[in-house]
């Protein structure tokens, strides 16, 4: 791949497969969660995203890339979480932080390669659904440098002849 997003897209989709073997599907973001219908994707499940990229030129048309790669851990229903739930419902009810703390651990600090930076967390949120389904929306900032369309300077070998003439 040459896209940056497409190899970091891949670098976390093998992070998450490898570091958290309770999430059982792992994709692009698209839309997949945004409606009420029973979604397309099987549970527990991580949709990858990228948003509010910024660029900066550093010269020579290289630039740094700065932005948001958001992961939506999406969970169904399971039960009621309320303190009248008896304990071994209520574990289930509430598993949900703990597979997205694992998720978090194997994210916090790791570089998806040698070219990219290192995913550090900004954030972390609940959807407001009027279904049941449970979607935590986890953002990590990332950064690198984009070499893609750098200039390249050609030179061209020069002959200098030196004589003792002198010319008028």
């Amino acid at each position: 791949m040459n896209s940056p997003f497409a190899n970091i897209f891949l670098a976390i989709q093998q992070q998450i497969k490898t570091g958290v073997t309770t999430i059982t599907y792992i994709d692009q973001d698209l839309g997949q969660l945004k409606s009420n219908a029973r979604p397309p994707v099987s549970w527990p499940c991580v949709l990858i995203d990228f948003e509010d990229f910024n660029f900066d030129n550093m010269g020579e048309n290289v630039q740094t890339a700065k932005g948001t790669v958001v992961l939506k851990l999406g969970f169904a229903p399971y039960s009621n979480s309320a303190q009248v739930t008896p304990s071994t419902y209520l574990q289930s009810a509430i598993g949900y932080y703990d597979i997205e703390w694992a998720l978090h651990k194997v994210m916090q600090g790791w570089s998806p390669g040698d070219d990219y930076g290192y995913l550090i967390r900004t954030s972390a949120t609940t959807q407001k659904r009027t279904d049941n389904y449970r979607v935590r929306e986890l953002r990590y900032s990332i950064a690198f440098e984009d070499y893609s369309t750098q200039t390249i300077q050609e030179y061209a070998a020069a002959t200098l002849v030196a004589t003792d003439q002198i010319l008028l």
